[in-house]
């Protein structure tokens, strides 16, 4: 089995493993802008001229096509508000701004101070800054 090339796997020089290695290597490796090969290949297309355009008048033109077909829809669900036209999609904004929304609160309520765990250039709280580093690290050793 050869390639174009004329180099196959079976070659003995090593030239199929070189090449290989070095794409591998290329593919992992971030140029000289700092953005690694693989997000180029997965999110490139974002930096198109005009992509921002392309996305809103496409995501705009998705919406108008699912609130038409939600018209045709008829819905029998238990609650009268829910067979509104656009209802699932008023609900699940409201559902998703509440979540974004109790991300704050819930930081403020978990957060903690810069200095919680203490000084981090200095000794921990617990430990007489007097006695020798020398003698803790024999301690240590000898635990």
């Amino acid at each position: 089995m050869s390639d174009s090339g004329g180099v196959g796997r079976d070659d003995k020089s090593g030239k199929f493993v070189k090449r290989a290695t070095q794409s591998v290597h290329d593919l992992n490796t971030p140029g000289d802008d700092k953005v690694h090969p693989l997000a180029k290949i997965l999110f490139g297309w974002t930096e198109m001229k005009g992509m921002g355009t392309i996305i809103f008048w496409t995501m705009l033109v998705l919406s108008v096509l699912l609130i038409a077909i939600d018209l045709l829809v008829d819905r029998h669900d238990y609650f009268g508000f829910a067979n509104m036209t656009g209802f699932y999609g008023v609900w699940g904004f409201i559902a998703f701004a509440f979540v974004v929304l109790m991300g704050w609160p819930l930081g403020r309520l978990l957060r903690r101070d810069e200095d919680y765990y203490g000084d981090a250039s200095g000794p921990p709280d617990d430990i007489d800054p007097d006695i020798d580093p020398a003698l803790l690290a024999e301690a240590e050793v000898g635990e």
